[in-house]
């Protein structure tokens, strides 16, 4: 008696699939993923208007977390007495 239920609580959790989630919509042009009303010229998907009339991209990217920067930005120093050699590249008086 009790199988029998079990059996059919088991087959009905293998049957229950996850439908396949739809490949989100990308920019022919800047290919960013589009998450608003995308802008179609002839049967292509644009972000923007800037970039449907070929560039550049005119998107407001307040939809989308800031991206991490793989690595860090040097900038050179403001003083020219300083500014001869790179930095960590000094060399000590000889």
């Amino acid at each position: 008696m009790y199988a029998a239920s079990n059996r059919s609580q088991g087959n009905a959790g293998q049957s229950a699939q996850r439908a396949p989630q739809p490949q989100p919509l990308r920019c022919a042009n800047c290919d960013i993923e589009i998450r608003w009303s995308p802008t179609i010229v002839q049967g292509k998907a644009y972000c923007c208007s800037g970039c449907a009339a070929g560039g550049p991209c005119n998107c407001d990217y307040s939809q989308y977390r800031s991206v991490n920067i793989s690595g860090v930005i040097h900038y050179m120093p403001e003083h020219e007495e300083d500014s001869a050699q790179p930095h960590g590249m000094e060399t000590s008086p000889s």
